[in-house]
């Protein structure tokens, strides 16, 4: 099984995909599963980020692939070039996007919207199966990354993610709205 056929196997089929037709020889690529997680909704997935191991923490490696969620409404174009820059910015960094880490506040995540900023959690609201592929020597975590708002993204940073993921858990947000109202 590769990763392909581990995220259809979890989200369907694939939709259309997106590349970076500038960056030569690069495997970086985003995917959308129509009506995933919810009617109505469409996952994107990037593919092609676990091509490079990262070193976590406590000394071992994994590999990663970025999922985000969204209402169909926003341009599925705008999303795959958010995910794909995004993408390439984490790589960039070489190290692994963690539980609770957060990305931002910077300019909106696409154009029109007031989430600015990202959270890294595990893909809680899809398939259990979804979350790691373990069909390399290597595990491919899955990280569901979160649209937040600017006043989500300071609490995560000031009062720990296991406080935001309570709240989150108590307001019960629209987390695939990109306007939503801060649950802060």
């Amino acid at each position: 099984m590769t990763i392909i056929d581990h995220l259809e196997t979890n989200l369907g089929l694939i939709a259309e995909g997106w590349k970076n037709d500038s960056a030569v020889g690069d495997m970086l690529q985003v995917v959308r599963f129509a009506d995933q997680p919810f009617k109505g909704a469409s996952t994107y997935s990037t593919i092609g980020l676990s091509e490079s191991r990262v070193l976590l923490p406590k000394g071992t490696y994994c590999r990663q692939e970025f999922i985000f969620a969204a209402w169909e409404n926003y341009l599925a174009a705008h999303v795959a070039s958010f995910l794909l820059t995004f993408a390439d910015y984490v790589r960039g960094k070489q190290r692994p996007l963690l539980r609770g880490d957060v990305v931002g506040p910077s300019v909106p995540v696409i154009p029109g919207v007031t989430a600015n900023s990202v959270y890294a959690t595990n893909p809680v609201i899809f398939p259990e199966t979804l979350a790691c592929y373990d069909g390399d020597e290597t595990p491919t975590v899955i990280v569901w990354l979160l649209p937040l708002m600017e006043a989500e993204c300071s609490f995560v940073k000031e009062h720990g993610w296991d406080r935001f993921e309570d709240a989150l858990e108590n307001a019960n947000p629209d987390l695939l709205l990109l306007n939503r109202p801060s649950i802060i």
